[in-house]
């Protein structure tokens, strides 16, 4: 009998992860920053329209599920599409359920975004005088709060620029009113 030689161990070579390509790991880390940029600016921004903090993190949260990492460099104007889809899913949750039911979505890095909306007492007053607010009037003061033009703010919503500017004055008059300004704003000019 002829002894048949046994085969060459097989070489054990490790698994090698499959690194993303250079171009596909650019636009992820590009679509972290933005994340990290303005994930806390939705959420103030929807607390300034009346939602909760924990309302507004979890209907941002969820407006930024929508925008995949593909999807949000093809948008001209990502804030303001981020803005309105996360005051759509805050309008849908509020109508859903009056008490939330999910924990609080965590960032990327395990810190959740409600960390980062602190309120001091002058911020409450003025959240306070927001919620007394028309709703187009608050809506008009919420994005000019966070930077956008009015231009901008028309065009998101689909409004004419003169409407929301129209809007942004009445609501800036009628906070003024609220919060006692009107001495402060008229010696201060």
């Amino acid at each position: 009998m002829t002894e048949v030689p046994a085969a060459p161990a097989a070489k054990v070579v490790p698994a090698l992860r499959n690194p993303r390509p250079p171009q596909q790991q650019q636009v992820q880390d590009e679509f972290d920053a933005f994340y990290r940029r303005e994930m806390p600016r939705v959420t103030v921004f929807l607390v300034n329209l009346g939602a909760s903090v924990y309302e507004a993190a979890d209907a941002a949260h969820e407006a930024f599920l929508t925008l995949l990492p593909d999807k949000w460099r093809s948008l001209d104007h990502p804030g303001a599409w981020l803005r309105t889809v996360a005051y759509r899913k805050y309008l849908r949750q509020a109508m859903a359920r009056t008490q939330p039911i999910d924990p609080v979505p965590d960032r990327p890095g395990g810190t959740c975004p409600v960390d980062l909306v602190l309120l001091t007492e002058q911020q409450r007053s003025v959240l306070d005088a927001l919620g007394q607010l028309p709703p187009a009037e608050r809506e008009a003061m919420a994005w000019k709060l966070d930077g956008f033009t009015h231009e901008q703010t028309a065009q998101a919503l689909g409004k004419s620029p003169a409407a929301v500017r129209q809007a942004y004055t009445r609501a800036r008059q009628r906070l003024i009113t609220t919060l006692g300004l009107k001495k402060e704003a008229e010696s201060g000019e």
